[in-house]
């Protein structure tokens, strides 16, 4: 199963939105939201998922704002489903209590440098979304529980800025979907093609693709723009990036069987329209290809 951590921006819902409406969020998909305010986005959204009874989880005592979701959103139509989980960074510094949710499931996320010792808040059904270098935690942890899930940022946060992506246009982006069962956990956890750190201007425009290969091993493709030398006509680099992008999922090296989506159908009739639309729009179109390609694989799996 896959846990994709999102920031709960709008273009990161509204993927999520989209697919949802569509029909092809796969089961075997259980997001997690870290919201940084009021949104009536994330109201509509979970009240969706809610509808649809499909699982999602949200993060409750987020360090990147001072926010509740209980406080923020009715949650009337939405707590009581088991559908809903409430998610908890643990951390001393933190409110790690779960007592004002009697939710099933609920969500315990360790990072790599948590020293967080409080056993008693996880039972069976608690998924923990952990950092596999934090051993120790895993071994005070991992037998409080039936889901152990492994988190990863897979995204390369080598590069400062989007130019240097031409340096390195094509990596690997994870294989752990071909192993994680092996090594004992329930699912995977990273941060899509997102850039966990903060957004900045940038003199290029780069669009990030994931595809699998011949192994099923998942790669990531950085398609730069051309005219890179200001910050102006974000439009024309777009477009620039979007050709480069075309060209590769038309090419006979790409396998369209296992990489089709209707994200990269959105792709194509966005270059053909000469259309700019955001850059928002474009990462919301390639979390929906990602998410769309990965549940395809592990629906065949199951």
């Amino acid at each position: 199963m896959y846990f994709p951590m999102l920031k709960g921006k709008q273009h990161e819902l509204l993927a999520l939105r989209e697919l949802l409406n569509d029909g092809i969020l796969s089961e075997n998909i259980l997001p997690i939201i870290e919201p940084t305010g009021t949104s009536a986005t994330l109201g509509n959204l979970l009240e969706s998922f809610s509808d649809s009874n499909k699982k999602i989880a949200v993060i409750q005592n987020s360090p990147a704002a001072n926010f509740k979701i209980s406080d923020n959103i009715d949650m009337n139509k939405i707590k009581a489903k088991d559908n809903f989980i409430p998610a908890l960074i643990l951390d001393n510094s933190n409110d790690n209590s779960f007592s004002n949710y009697s939710n099933v499931n609920k969500m315990a996320i360790v990072n790599e440098k948590s020293d967080f010792n409080d056993t008693s808040i996880i039972d069976g059904n608690t998924y923990l979304v952990i950092e596999p270098n934090n051993r120790l935690a895993i071994r005070k942890l991992k037998n409080n529980t039936n889901f152990m899930v492994e988190m990863h940022e897979q995204f390369n946060n080598e590069w400062d800025r989007n130019i240097d992506y031409l340096s390195k246009p094509d990596e690997l982006f994870t294989v752990e979907h071909l192993y994680y069962k092996e090594e004992g956990y329930c699912g995977f956890s990273d941060y899509s093609v997102i850039d966990s750190r903060t957004g900045f201007a940038a003199k290029a425009v780069a669009i990030h693709l994931v595809y699998f290969d011949e192994n099923d091993e998942l790669r990531i493709h950085h398609f730069v723009s051309d005219s890179n030398d200001d910050v102006r006509n974000p439009a024309l680099k777009t477009y620039e990036a979007l050709a480069k992008l075309i060209e590769f999922v038309s090419s006979s090296g790409f396998d369209s069987k296992k990489n089709d989506s209707r994200a990269l159908k959105e792709f194509k009739e966005l270059y053909k329209a000469e259309k700019y639309s955001g850059l928002g729009y474009i990462k919301k179109l390639s979390i929906k290809h990602h998410f769309e390609i990965m549940g395809r694989y592990l629906d065949r799996k199951q």
